[in-house]
């Protein structure tokens, strides 16, 4: 499948940013010379520099116009919008880790939707959580020699720290 028109500008830019072709610090064209430039409708550039906002890689400035980031790895919100919250791990920032996790996370949808009662996964976890995750967790502790039983196993997923 060829990739849409904003996407193949996306990864054009993602990859002259990551092999410093434009460094850090660089003033990239305004939406309408890149739009003018790549023969793409205005909302396509717009559309085109979000993205690539979204990955960390660009930075809007009101007036001034679009920024290439510096990178020392993901730097997380922009100061403007961070909120300082204690003992929080940002994970806003999502990508996949290997090849094939689509795939895997397709697989893994469509045993759940076969599995049966797709709407309990809607409604509030019983407390502990359910007897059937708290089995399969058990079993994995099991295999790497923690023995335990469903029953000791309490599924923490909202738990806060305090």
């Amino acid at each position: 499948m060829r990739p849409s028109s904003y996407e193949a500008v996306v990864h054009e830019f993602a990859a002259a940013i990551h092999s410093g072709e434009i460094p850090a610090g660089t003033r990239l064209p305004t939406h309408r010379t890149l739009a003018r430039e790549r023969r793409i409708a205005l909302a396509t550039a717009t559309r085109v520099y979000a993205e690539l906002a979204a990955l960390g890689l660009v930075v809007g400035e009101p007036g001034r116009g679009t920024f290439v980031r510096v990178r020392s790895g993901y730097n997380g919100l922009e100061p403007s919008r961070a909120l300082p919250v204690p003992r929080v791990a940002d994970l806003s920032f999502n990508q996949p880790l290997a090849p094939g996790q689509g795939d895997q996370l397709r697989q893994a949808l469509r045993a759940i939707a076969a599995s049966g009662d797709v709407e309990a996964l809607l409604r509030q976890h019983p407390p502990g959580g359910h007897r059937h995750d708290r089995a399969i967790v058990a079993t994995y502790l099991l295999e790497r020699g923690i023995d335990t039983v469903p029953a000791n196993v309490k599924d923490t997923l909202d738990a806060i720290p305090p």
